[in-house]
């Protein structure tokens, strides 16, 4: 991401932050970009390698005590 689009994303945010606080229990409407930036769509998902990992000393859905 570029200097730019990130001070806009950053101000952008602030700007929201500031709505929020003046008024409190108000939706505040945000741009997708914007919220993302503020970190509204956190990525917890397990990675295919965590998923296959997971699996292991599994079979069928009985651990087998394996490694």
């Amino acid at each position: 991401m570029d200097e730019s689009r990130w001070t806009y994303l950053d101000a952008a945010a602030t700007a929201v932050a500031r709505e929020a606080m003046e008024n409190p229990g108000m939706p505040i409407p945000v741009d997708p970009d914007v919220a993302e930036h503020m970190g509204a769509f956190a990525d917890n998902a397990m990675s295919e390698e965590d998923a296959l990992e997971s699996q292991m000393g599994v079979e069928n859905g009985v651990a087998t005590g394996e490694e």
